[in-house]
């Protein structure tokens, strides 16, 4: 991959430590066609975001502990496969329905497909799924209370599940960090786990959305069980054997071929910049609180 710019190098050593333990100086540098310094200068940048952790001769992820990628990177990280689960997802849904959306950035996506519907219901957590509705007039949209998680821009705790309790849905699309027939889907934080719960015990139909470097990864918590589970939808680059162990367990899931783009960074939806400009309004000059 060489003649990218310094962002685009950076957006795709995310990409790859989507299905990678680590990745080395050296075989950065032969995969962009740059010197090691130009990597170790991308590999220092990703670490003082917070991104990726160094290590000796390269990098590992972060987000194969308890951390998560916040919601803006995770936005940028696999589009074409994202939009291709999004348009196979949204022709799951008929107009008149309720449907809820969790705060991934897969149902993000889905939200973008599903603006011109009529006379939908949508039930989510996520601020920036919610936002993605907002011009969309024959959609009602109703937000579960509760606190703030930045990482995730969603609503977490007693006050969202109390309202989905007394909720009926159609239809729930769920993304999830990994997933397996023992434990089902699976995601990392409690609190977004719990809301998870709250949102499929809701629901009539259970169906997960997400891309194929989810299919070998696990999780800390599960918040549905496969036997729960309705349909998956996902990319064509999911491993066919455990795709094929799901569908024998009765589990429709549907693979899609994503049409590759020119790799441009994601738009970010209009609240999050809004709410970058506050953190950036309200952060002296030494990245304290002024």
């Amino acid at each position: 991959m060489p003649n990218l710019t310094a962002t685009q190098r950076m957006q795709r050593i995310l990409e790859l430590l989507e299905t990678r333990d680590g990745l080395g100086v050296s075989e950065l540098a032969d995969e962009f066609l740059v010197s090691e310094v130009t990597v170790r200068h991308d590999l220092s940048e990703l670490a003082r975001q917070g991104l990726v952790a160094r290590v000796r001769g390269g990098v590992r992820p972060l987000e194969r502990g308890h951390s998560e990628l916040a919601f803006d990177v995770r936005l940028r990280l696999q589009t074409d496969e994202k939009r291709a689960i999004a348009q196979a997802a949204a022709a799951m849904v008929d107009d008149g329905e309720a449907v809820a959306l969790d705060s991934s950035t897969t149902a993000y996506f889905l939200a973008r497909e599903l603006r011109g519907r009529r006379e939908l219901v949508v039930v989510t957590n996520g601020l920036l799924i919610a936002s993605a509705l907002t011009d969309s007039p024959g959609i009602t949209v109703l937000v579960t209370g509760g606190m703030l998680r930045l990482p995730a821009m969603s609503v977490v705790g007693d006050l969202a599940a109390e309202m989905v309790r007394t909720t009926r849905i159609d239809k729930g699309f769920f993304g999830a960090r990994g997933l397996s027939l023992e434990r089902g889907l699976m995601d990392l934080n409690p609190e977004e786990v719990r809301i998870k719960k709250e949102l499929t015990a809701a629901c009539t139909q259970v169906i997960g959305i997400f891309d194929s470097t989810k299919w070998h990864r696990t999780a800390l918590l599960p918040f549905v069980e496969a036997k729960d589970v309705d349909a998956i939808v996902t990319d064509k680059c999911a491993p066919s054997e455990l795709v094929e162990a799901w569908r024998a367990q009765g589990v429709e899931v549907i693979a899609e071929r994503p049409r590759r783009r020119p790799r441009t960074p994601e738009q970010l939806p209009r609240l999050y910049r809004g709410l970058q400009a506050v953190e950036a309004y309200g952060t002296g000059p030494s990245g304290n609180r002024a």
